[in-house]
Order: structure tokens, then sequence, then C-alpha cells
């Protein structure tokens, strides 16, 4: 009768968690696996999303988006918005860094740089837009006041709109990042700074020797999650450059599959695409955590 017990027992504890995670399963199947399936018979048809017939073209999407060099401009440029990534990487640590020790007034600066992050990204970009006006902008005002005759056409040249888009990234991600190296730095044993202190460590010594290799797990994971924020950049992109600029010379990949999509009804050749830019992030971050292994401080 025991054992009758005890099975029963744990065939309840299994009906149980499973009961708990029932939610998960089902918001992956639908918002997750559905999707991608969905995506992939797409990717393989010419549904124009404004007709609910799809005839079978084989691979002829994969062909045509090869071939196009829209695509292979949107695929530079989504590289280039990979650069905010180690700037404001490296200013977050440093600003982490003097709130750690306690600066004067690290509290309210924590605030106004934490202010950009939970703004709304088309206000910025509505006043990152008035503020580098080439006409009436106080960027281009302040550079004339310096002397330089000809500044920069911020929204008009594609190179300097994307720049613009750099600067704008990098500023509004250096709050949040610095709360997880503030975190971080936190967690950091003090027994090992005391320690190196006895054995006569400089506080630069400290630094590189104790803080960086420590916190290497945090720092990998906000490179793994901003790259792959960066590449889907769109939202600047649609504000600044409605069409992608000049030649596309500013739109992203995420701009391209948008516009390919629900500007020219191109739904099956969107899928294709999206697909593509899918396996790219995929490989880019096995790549990542590849290279991982050679500096991420694994110890206990």
């Amino acid at each position: 009768m025991m054992k009758k017990h005890k099975i029963s027992l744990k065939q309840r504890e299994g009906i149980a968690g499973l009961l708990f995670v029932t939610p998960s399963i089902l918001y992956f199947i639908v918002f997750f696996l559905l999707p991608i399936a969905v995506c992939v018979y797409a990717s393989f048809t010419n549904w124009n999303i404004l007709s609910e017939k799809k005839m079978f073209v084989g691979l002829r999407n994969y062909d045509r988006l090869f071939a196009d060099p829209k695509f292979w401009k949107a695929l530079q440029n989504t590289l280039y918005m990979l650069i905010p990534v180690p700037i404001y990487i490296v200013f977050a640590l440093l600003f982490g860094y003097a709130c750690h020790k306690n600066i004067l007034g690290q509290k309210v600066f924590r605030a106004i740089y934490y202010l950009p992050y939970i703004s709304s990204v088309v206000s910025l970009t509505l006043i990152w837009k008035w503020l580098f006006n080439s006409e009436y902008g106080l960027i281009n005002d302040f550079l004339r006041g310096l002397g330089v005759a000809d500044p920069p056409n911020w929204l008009g040249d594609p190179l300097w709109t994307k720049r613009m888009i750099v600067l704008m990234i990098s500023w509004k991600m250096i709050g949040i990042i610095s709360i997880y190296y503030i975190a971080a730095l936190k967690a950091v044993p003090r027994s090992y700074y005391e320690a190196a202190q006895i054995d006569g460590a400089s506080s630069l010594q400290q630094y590189f020797k104790i803080t960086l290799p420590l916190i290497t797990p945090t720092t990998f994971y906000l490179m793994i999650v901003g790259v792959i924020g960066s590449l889907q950049t769109f939202v600047e992109v649609q504000m600044f450059t409605p069409d992608g600029g000049r030649g596309f010379g500013v739109g992203t990949i995420v701009f391209y599959i948008w516009q390919k999509a629900f500007s020219s009804s191109q739904m099956g050749y969107a899928s294709a695409a999206a697909l593509v830019f899918g396996a790219f992030i995929f490989l880019l971050t096995i790549i990542q955590f590849a290279i991982s292994r050679r500096w991420v401080y694994e110890g206990d």
C-alpha cells in the first residue's frame, strides 16, 4: 500500500509541475515555434499579404534576395550599427565604477543617466532631429560659432546620419548598462582586494587583475544582448530616414524587411529575408560563445 501511495504522490507532483510549466510551453509554441513555422513556409511562396492565395515558388525568393544590392547595402549598414556596443560598454563600465566608489552626487547622476533609456525612442529621435537639423539645429549653430564654415549635413548625408544614430544609441544605453556593472562590481568579494593590498598591489593592478576578470561574465552577457539589439536597429532608422536614406545608405536589414513586407506587400520575400537574418544572428551568437571561452572568467 505504501508503494502505491508513493507512486500516486509522484504522479500528483508531476501533474502539478506540468501545470506550472504549461503557460510557458504554450507561450513558446504560440509566439516562437508557430511564427517560425509560418515564416519558413511563407518564404517559399509568393504571398503578397493582400491575398490568401500562396503559390509555391521554391528558392526564388532567396535567389532574388542574394542578388539584390539593396540587401547587401542593408547588411553593411546593420553591421555599422554594432559600433555603439563597445562604446557604451566602455563608458558604462567607467561610470559604473565611479558610482561604485561612491562619488559625490552619484544617485543624482545615476537617475539622470538612466532617464534616456526609459524615455520613448520616438520622442528622443525627434529631439535629436531638432538638435542636429542642418539649418536651425543647435549642434550646427554651435559648430558655426566655433568657426566651422560648413558643418555636417546630419540628416541629408547617409554617413553622418549613421554616425548620429550611433551617438544616440550609445548615449541612450550608457545608463542602463552602468546599472548592470554597478551590480556586478558590488558582487566582487572584498576579500580579494584585501589580499591584494596585503601583497602590495596598487589600485590599478587590482582593477586589471581582479575587477575586470571577475566582471567578464557580465560583460559577455551585455555584449551578447547588445549585439543582438544593435542588429535589430529599426525605429531610429525609420524616424531619421523614412525611405532608408539616399541610396539606401542608412537602411538596416530590419528596415529592409519591413519595407518589403508592409510597403511593397512582399510578405513571402520578406519572410525569406527574415530567416536569413535570423540565421546570421544565430551564427554570430555561436561565434561569440566560442570566443568567450578565451576571456570570460569561469571560476567559482
